[in-house]
């Protein structure tokens, strides 16, 4: 099973130092599935570290909805991180790559 594993981190601005303030995971097929909100509130910022073990598309956003052929989302590549700035409250929308 694939999966698209978020780390959220509080105050970080360029690294991210200390232990996360929440993660959790995403199971990545090919239906475009949600996160839980990222914690926080007021529109906070935070840094989010995704990581999956698969090719795929990650977008984000109040109601995101992942799309396989680019049109909604970023490409991830298998085993390569990105970290991103998302506010609090947004959730995280992921597809398998076909």
């Amino acid at each position: 099973m694939a999966t698209l594993f978020i780390g959220v981190w509080d105050n970080a601005n360029e690294v991210l130092f200390g232990a996360p303030i929440q993660e959790t995971t995403i199971t990545v097929s090919g239906t475009s599935a949600q996160s839980s909100a990222v914690s926080g509130s007021n529109k906070e910022m935070r840094r989010v570290r995704l990581f999956s073990d698969t090719d795929c598309f990650v977008t984000w956003g109040s109601d995101p909805t992942a799309l396989n052929n680019g049109a909604a989302g970023m490409p991830m590549g298998a085993e390569n991180p990105e970290v991103i700035g998302i506010e609090a409250g947004h959730l995280i929308a992921v597809i398998e790559r076909s």
